[in-house]
């Protein structure tokens, strides 16, 4: 519930995602063409490639046929790909030329954005075959796109690819200019008419045309055909027909949007959630009239005829749920995931009837409510004077239903839980903590909706899914409509694989969307806990509290202070700043020890709070990576101030042997606290983003580079390099102060180098400071909301 559940099945995923894995046996989707990636979830392989594309010839002439050949190399097999040729020069990912010939069995034509139809060939394996070699023809475009390259993407299994193997370049005659898509026209839709001569949807509803809509559709039927104009604050924009509220089996039209805000009418269907892109050439079926892109709106008009031989084309006199989305394009043009740019009709739709369509989402009914809260049941909802499913962010409903006695140990209790997220959860503890917690989560999923138990079971929170799901857990509704997740189950008060219901429990609420990979999101707010501990056998009054993160965050801050802050500029000035400073005193000492030395005394103090703080904060041990490495950074840090006060005097024949561990041990700790900060901005406990991932990438970034500046300058001095190299040698007082009246010549540039280290630290600190602290103010606002 707490962090990102990984055993789920993927959800309802958004229009045009296209992530039917191309190592399956359907072939590669269509948002493989550009990256040719092949969305595994996993890195590809970046050892030599055991396979090779091989071409008959070395050159090509227009309307020229090849064959190119995908081998493994001695007994090497594959069992998926996709192979596309592209032009050595041209500035966008564009497949050339067109497949001509492909093996009968195992291959199927890919139509990528911005060509042929036939200009991509990938793997169509229902039988999961595997292959030592296949061989293709290709027949170069009418018009040469110069020299060009054929690139493959090659898997071996699901876990094991090679991305973009490339064959040799293919020498052609000079690129020619060729035109995609067609040119932008000027002009706007409006609403003038809707629901007396024509039939329109907008976002938002009372906006006035594509000029200020979000989204806008309009269609009108005259005889046999259906005018239809479309129009989005984004690259493409489209309109689908189905028989359900949902991506299977779809006739979609989609406008969109080219490189060069060239411009393109396309016809899609789809099988489950992936896209099929369908030939127009010569379909009369469905005309352009007028399409544009201009001051970042597609739009476009379209007439359609009501009925269609043409495969995949839907039978518009027939009712229809209709689907209305919209979002970017990558730069070939081809579609990129719409995230919730989505809707759709509550009800089917006579198109033949001029009709203000409405949102879907807008339509939900109380399948769930709050009829009896309080008396027959117990209640919490988000916000808390909701009534129902159409009103409420989250709502859970609890009502013991047989045996309604605490101590009948056969009783049964029903729960409900409804959201308008993409799941919803309720959990129990014996704490105040997601270590532990037992919990019961309905979720959506691609074909149906799911009910799973998990134990959380690590500081960490992270769930361990009971198999199989215990017997007493019997799910009695698990529906997803209009946007609302809605379930009721129930379960026995005492079952050995859950937690015992006859006794009380502090109870735990969350609820958020899922990943694009399928799992459970991270939750949309902090989970909200059950101020006292709750008996769910017996009728009560629900209410939810967040747990207070205060000392979380302060000890957060105190640690970047003292360890990306405080720690590095004084590490950095122990080792590059003596000869900057010279001889100059502060305090009895030399300036860059006296800062070196207060800067690191700074930093073991306050990292001696931060832990204190935060062991008050958790009551307990929390186990995980950062609460680990946080103790060895703190046990380090102390051990450097107690070595520094043995260390031997200067010159002494065991003072290289303290230098040695000093510089060790500081460097390990600094090291060690950086790789804890980038664990513990990740933790769900922060209630941090991404953000300060992105600054502390910078900060690894900035270092090392004033570091390895610092070094190229010390190289660059003749009497420097032997020093740099010998850390063994111990100087003399009377050698520093030659060293340093003969070395350096560069001081001025090490001086800004210190001062740049000192902004960089600085901006970064205060930028993940910032970032805290307005986490912070979101949680409290969220609690003032609720």
């Amino acid at each position: 519930m707490t962090t990102r559940f990984e055993s789920f099945q993927v959800a309802f995923l958004v229009l045009l995602r296209m992530t039917q894995l191309w190592a399956f046996s359907e072939g590669p989707p269509l948002s493989t063409c550009e990256t040719m990636e092949p969305k595994h979830h996993t890195k590809a392989q970046l050892s030599p490639s055991p396979y090779n594309i091989s071409v008959s010839r070395n050159s090509y002439s227009t309307n020229d046929t090849l064959t190119v050949t995908i081998s493994g190399l001695g007994s090497q097999k594959f069992n998926g790909f996709i192979l596309q040729a592209r032009g050595m020069n041209s500035s966008v990912a564009w497949p050339v030329g067109k497949f001509t010939e492909i093996p009968e069995e195992g291959a199927q034509f890919v139509f990528c954005s911005g060509g042929d139809p036939t200009n991509t060939v990938g793997n169509n394996n229902p039988k999961k075959l595997k292959w030592t070699s296949l061989d293709f023809k290709w027949k170069a475009p009418t018009m040469s796109a110069g020299d060009i390259i054929f690139f493959a993407t090659i898997t071996e299994n699901y876990t094991t690819y090679w991305e973009k193997v490339k064959s040799t370049v293919i020498t052609g005659p000079p690129a020619e200019y060729v035109v995609r898509g067609v040119s932008t026209e000027s002009f706007q839709i409006d609403k003038t008419g809707c629901g007396t001569a024509k039939g329109c949807f907008s976002l938002p509803s009372d906006c006035r045309g594509s000029d200020d809509c979000n989204f806008l559709f309009t269609y009108q039927v005259s005889g046999g055909n259906v005018f239809m104009e479309m129009s989005a604050k984004q690259r493409w924009v489209s309109v689908a027909f189905n028989e359900q509220q949902k991506m299977d089996k779809m006739d979609c039209i989609l406008c969109a949007t080219m490189a060069n805000d060239s411009v393109e009418l396309r016809h899609y269907s789809s099988r489950r959630h992936s896209m099929d892109r369908q030939i127009l050439a010569g379909n009369h079926d469905l005309v352009l009239n007028t399409i544009g892109y201009e001051d970042g709106t597609i739009k476009c008009r379209v007439t359609r005829k009501l009925t269609s031989n043409a495969a995949y084309f839907r039978d518009l006199t027939k009712k229809w749920y209709i689907l209305f989305s919209h979002g970017p394009t990558s730069a070939t043009g081809s579609g990129l995931y719409h995230s919730r740019n989505r809707t759709f009709t509550a009800e089917r739709v006579d198109i033949s009837v001029p009709a203000i369509l409405i949102d879907g989402q807008s339509q939900i009914k109380n399948i769930i409510n709050k009829d009896g809260c309080g008396k027959t049941k117990s209640c919490y909802s988000e916000p808390a004077n909701c009534k129902g499913t159409s009103d409420c962010d989250f709502l859970v409903t609890i009502r013991p239903v047989k045996g309604v006695d605490c101590s009948d140990d056969n009783g049964e209790v029903e729960f409900e839980l409804s959201t308008n997220k993409d799941w919803a959860a309720i959990g129990f503890n014996k704490e105040k903590k997601m270590a532990g917690t037992d919990s019961l989560i309905c979720m959506k999923g691609r074909q149906r909706n799911y009910l799973r138990h998990f134990v959380a079971d690590n500081g960490y929170g992270t769930p361990t899914r009971t198999r199989p799901t215990p017997s007493s857990l019997v799910k009695t509704l698990a529906k997803s409509e209009n946007g609302v997740l809605s379930c009721r189950f129930k379960r026995l008060k005492r079952d050995p694989k859950m937690v015992d219901l006859t006794q009380p429990w502090y109870l735990v609420y969350a609820s958020g969307p899922n990943n694009d990979d399928g799992s459970i999101g991270i939750h949309t707010s902090s989970p909200k806990t059950s101020p006292e501990k709750i008996k769910v056998c017996e009728i009560a009054t629900l209410v939810g509290e967040k747990k207070d993160t205060t000392l979380i965050k302060v000890h957060g801050c105190l640690m970047i202070i003292a360890w990306v802050g405080s720690a590095s500029v004084g590490i950095f000035m122990a080792r590059y700043m003596k000869v900057a400073f010279g001889k100059r005193e502060m305090l009895g000492t030399k300036v860059w020890f006296t800062f070196h030395r207060a800067l690191l005394v700074f930093t073991v103090l306050v990292t001696i709070i931060a832990t204190v703080i935060i062991f008050i904060h958790a009551g307990h041990w929390m186990p995980g990576a950062h609460t680990v490495v946080g103790i060895i950074v703190l046990v380090l840090a102390v051990i450097q101030p107690i070595m520094a006060w043995f260390r031997p005097h200067p010159g002494d024949s065991n003072r290289y042997l303290f230098n040695w561990a000093h510089r060790g041990v500081g460097l390990s700790s600094l090291v060690l606290a950086v790789a804890a900060v980038f664990l513990g901005i990740r933790m769900e406990a922060a209630g941090l983003d991404d953000s300060p991932l992105y600054a502390m990438i910078v900060y690894c970034v900035g270092v090392p580079f004033v570091i390895v500046f610092d070094f190229y300058i010390s190289l660059e001095k003749s009497d420097k390099k032997k020093e740099i190299f010998s850390l063994t040698k111990e100087l003399n007082p009377g050698d520093h102060d030659k060293r340093e009246q003969s070395v350096d010549k560069s001081v001025s540039l090490r001086r800004f180098m210190l001062g740049f280290l000192v902004l960089l630290v600085s901006c970064v600190v205060m930028a993940l400071v910032l970032l805290i602290a307005v986490s912070k103010e979101q949680e409290n606002e969220s609690n003032h909301d609720h």
